[in-house]
């Protein structure tokens, strides 16, 4: 079925047609999602597989020797990284949904969409299905990518019979794509990967008591592990779990942070919550209730944050989506994480995750690669000192004791792991690619 749509006939109950009517006209294709209901998604039951290609990395950790990476929507790869130069790609396990990862104590916590896992790496090449926390994340965040309203999830879509043909006097005229009735209309396929990515999902449209063995995530982070409590961040909140039974995490609460909400970082006593506007640093005195200190404020971008020190590196990118300042980086005291001061203000050039190891800052600088800076004994950014070109870098995870760097790519453009010196040369010792 094909149909003419033209503004006229709406226009003419608002303002009236204009008098040059244009020509032009773009024909879009209707695409139906593929649903899995929540019943089967909850099934418990988490296949594993051998090994396989990575194709859509969403997130990457490290626990001991092993690097964990997210494939978005999909499941989770197991890559046994005790030689960085020949990482060895050990299992495929299906959690589809997954966006958020930490560990601690050869336990594994990962959220399906709206729940939370819990799995046993005692050995990571044959983790064990431990438990799941039903409905503790907000149906409409980013832990929900592609859930509709009843809990089923939109795991795809199918090219319709139906197209729709609009002229440049339409609301919908280069607009890429628009909802009807459930149903997506689609200028070219590609609009249909962008509509799930750009949107998070379908739908929106309609305390521990042992020594803890914590694993390490990048800077871009949504969940954090500290105090044997269990944090995480989804677009405006600050979700809390206790750790005090392990393999059964309990949710304890949610802090309203406000929107814009982006990463999170632990730092002693402190959470610190990258977000859009500015740095948010929360206390865990109490580590089940955390307490608002301060907001460092700054604007619109994008900001992850680190801390070493007392200390903070917040790296501003005025992306597309993220305000349309310049890039930067701040370096700020929080000796008094009630009162934070900025002590230092860097434009850069496409900044985006960082992580730093003593006298050595590494940012991750896009299509420009990784870029090295030495730090003062004050902690204020000095010279830069080496930039490892050729890698499109967006976060990156410090492993100081081997002098290792392990580097999200954006896109396609998979992992990519270094050694650096201790002047902070880079050497590139392998890639894990993703699948075309």
């Amino acid at each position: 079925m094909k149909h003419i749509l033209h503004l006229c006939g709406l226009a003419i109950l608002l303002t009236g047609c204009l008098s040059d009517e244009c020509q032009d006209e773009i024909t879009y294709q209707s695409y139906t999602p593929i649903i899995v209901s929540a019943a089967d998604w909850r099934l418990d039951e988490f296949a594993t597989a051998p090994a396989s290609d990575i194709c859509d990395p969403s997130g990457f950790y490290v626990y001991g020797n092993y690097l964990f990476v997210l494939d978005r929507n999909e499941g989770l790869h197991i890559i046994d990284n005790t030689d960085n130069a020949n990482p060895r790609p050990v299992k495929f396990l299906q959690i589809p949904g997954g966006q958020g990862i930490a560990a601690r104590n050869s336990i594994l916590y990962v959220n399906q969409y709206v729940d939370l896992l819990a799995f046993d790496i005692s050995d990571p090449a044959d983790p064990e299905f431990l438990s799941r926390t039903k409905n503790v994340f907000e149906l409409y965040s980013t832990f929900s990518t592609n859930l509709v309203h009843d809990g089923d999830v939109v795991v795809g879509y199918t090219e319709g019979t139906e197209s729709v043909t609009v002229d440049c006097n339409s609301p919908f005229y280069n607009q890429g794509w628009y909802l009807e009735d459930d149903v997506l209309f689609a200028a070219e396929r590609a609009q249909v990967n962008n509509f799930s990515t750009a949107n998070g999902d379908f739908a929106a449209m309609q305390a521990g008591g042992t020594p803890e063995t914590v694993g390490t995530g990048g800077s871009l982070a949504r969940f954090t592990i500290s105090k044997g409590t269990l944090y995480a961040v989804d677009d405006n909140s600050l979700r809390t779990f206790s750790l005090a039974k392990a393999d059964q995490p309990e949710f304890v609460g949610t802090s309203q942070l406000g929107w814009g909400i982006e990463t999170i970082f632990p730092y002693g006593d402190e959470l610190y919550i990258g977000a859009n506007n500015g740095m948010h640093i929360y206390s865990i005195d109490s580590p089940h209730d955390p307490q608002y200190l301060s907001t460092f404020q700054h604007v619109r971008s994008c900001d992850p944050v680190i801390v070493q020190n007392d200390i903070a590196y917040v790296t501003m990118w005025g992306g597309s989506n993220c305000g349309d300042q310049g890039d930067r980086l701040m370096v700020v005291d929080v000796e008094d994480p009630s009162d934070p001061q900025l002590l230092q203000e860097i434009p850069m050039v496409n900044s985006h995750g960082l992580g730093i190891d003593g006298d050595r800052l590494f940012l991750c600088s896009a299509t420009d690669g990784i870029r090295v800076y030495s730090v003062t004994p004050e902690g204020l950014l000095n010279e830069e000192v080496h930039q490892a070109t050729g890698f499109n870098a967006m976060d990156v995870i410090v492993r100081p004791v081997q002098n290792e760097l392990i580097v999200f790519g954006w896109e396609t453009n998979g992992i990519k792991q270094y050694d650096y010196s201790d002047d902070g040369i880079l050497t590139a010792v392998s890639d894990l690619s993703v699948c075309d």
